[in-house]
């Protein structure tokens, strides 16, 4: 049998395998690759490759990514953009590529995420970003013909304070939204109850939502409840240490929620700058909390015992961040043993040797788990980094760099 020629058979190959094989690569590689042959070229145009794509923006040399926008901008469904924000050169093209999705003359972007990969620069605000989305957010040009308003955006991984015309806006134009998440490590939320209010009254397919606590209310919950809209899925928030002066949900819109939404999930993150007794205040028990981050640098064995009293049955995710201690310990264990559906479990709080044996023991089955011990912690994270860390944001970082090809 006559051998064929390494050439032919990478000509033959079907276009789902071409496809399958773009989608894993990277803009540079992708059209390299495109030029191996003119079938390969042909495929590389198909509207398919491009629903779902991932800007990656390190250095100046990626700005070549931005070409692809003018071609294939009217594919483009799902957009994912990594940023580098030291550099004002990828700080600008993050704007580009904003700008080019919302001025598309065949607009078909259902959702968009932004995340920036390092810390940001001194003294930064990204005014310029934040016109940029609302823009996207705003209504269209009349010359612009939109299939589809957006169904999700990500801007968790968007380091800087939002305000209420970013949402107003969003909520105007976008009112199919089914998940919200701007719960990032920004150390101020000035998004208020009032602008998430609205969103969640016009928005009212809204499934998924992360937040700060600073910007939820009665009214939000109530809005949640009501009849002709998408049942909630999940809900998370952040709490932070202004909210000594924002007015903590009540027991009644907890027990009104959880008995109209059985199936509601909640998580709740604490930040290192909360104060103990109001962690007491706003986990009540009638919360379906399947996740918490205990992030502070007080004692809190006294707030997982607390847990343990009330979620134990729920529990599926638990992160502590904090000092380490006998009694820490001690409510640990209790709680691990009672927590059925715990499934991950991340202790960055120097535990002894004995007691995690005795956790894995109780738990061997953990999908996830992180257990320092007193020898191998580094310390306790303070600030910016403690809520990256106890949050890990670096999650948002490894999103597939290949998208799936529909």
């Amino acid at each position: 049998m006559t051998d064929i020629p390494n050439e032919s058979r990478w000509c033959t190959l079907p276009d789902h395998v071409i496809l399958l094989i773009y989608s894993r690569l990277d803009i540079p590689d992708r059209y390299n690759a495109s030029l191996a042959c003119r079938h390969w070229s042909q495929v590389f145009d198909k509207a398919v490759l491009w629903r779902h794509f991932s800007f990656r923006f390190k250095t100046a040399s990626d700005s070549k990514q931005l070409g692809c926008l003018e071609k294939h901008g009217n594919h483009l469904k799902s957009v994912n953009i990594f940023v580098n924000p030291q550099g004002t050169v990828n700080q600008e093209n993050l704007c580009k590529v904003i700008m080019s999705l919302a001025r598309n003359r065949d607009r078909k972007l259902e959702r968009i995420g932004i995340y920036f990969t390092s810390e940001n620069p001194l003294f930064f605000q990204g005014s310029v970003i934040l016109s940029s989305l609302a823009e996207l957010f705003g209504p269209p040009d009349p010359n612009i013909t939109v299939h589809g308003t957006l169904l999700e955006v990500d801007l968790s991984g968007l380091n800087v304070s939002y305000t209420d015309i970013l949402f107003n806006l969003l909520a105007s134009n976008h009112p199919l939204l089914e998940v919200l998440n701007i719960q990032n490590t920004s150390l101020s939320c000035q998004v208020t109850p009032f602008a998430l209010l609205g969103l969640v009254q016009k928005c009212r397919r809204l499934r998924k939502l992360y937040c700060f606590y600073k910007s939820m209310c009665d009214e939000i919950i109530d809005t949640f409840v009501e009849e002709d809209r998408q049942p909630l899925e999940f809900l998370s928030f952040s709490c932070q240490r202004e909210d000594k002066f924002h007015q903590h949900l009540s027991d009644e819109s907890w027990d009104k929620v959880t008995k109209r939404l059985p199936k509601l999930r909640v998580s709740v993150f604490f930040d290192h700058t909360i104060e103990r007794h109001h962690i007491h205040s706003i986990l009540h028990h009638q919360i379906p909390l399947v996740g918490l981050s205990l992030n502070t640098m007080s004692e809190v064995h006294r707030e997982v015992a607390l847990v343990d009293s009330f979620f134990s049955k729920t529990l599926e995710d638990l992160t502590i961040t904090t000092k380490g201690s006998a009694a820490l310990e001690e409510s640990l264990v209790q709680l691990v043993g009672n927590a059925a559906r715990l499934r991950a479990l991340h202790c960055y709080c120097g535990l002894k040797k004995e007691v995690i044996a005795r956790i894995k023991e109780l738990k061997p089955d953990l999908e996830e788990y992180t257990l320092d011990t007193e020898e191998n912690i580094e310390g306790i994270f303070i600030g910016r980094e403690a809520r990256a860390n106890a949050m890990d944001v670096r999650n948002y970082l490894q999103v597939d760099q290949g998208e799936d090809v529909d």
